[in-house]
């Protein structure tokens, strides 16, 4: 019997410690969630700049495409 009680605290003690590390899992893995989220924002604000950027540039380059073409229409190019 004095063997079966020392496992049966055995067997709790590893309960506890498999709790313990369970909690600290959890927390680590919601640290994580929440750095990847601050990351994916970032990277969508980046995203958005880049796209706004983009299409100020595509604006500037059909006005000279308009241009070259107007100059190839009157022979100039």
């Amino acid at each position: 019997m004095n063997e079966g009680m020392e496992n049966l605290k055995e067997i709790e003690a590893l309960k506890q410690q498999l709790h313990t590390e369970r909690e600290a899992h959890q927390k680590e893995i919601a640290l994580v969630r929440e750095d990847a989220q601050i990351e994916r924002l970032r990277l969508e604000k980046i995203n958005n700049e880049h796209q706004k950027l983009n299409g100020e540039l595509q604006v500037k380059l059909s006005k000279y495409e308009d241009k070259a073409a107007h100059y190839r229409r009157k022979a100039v190019l």
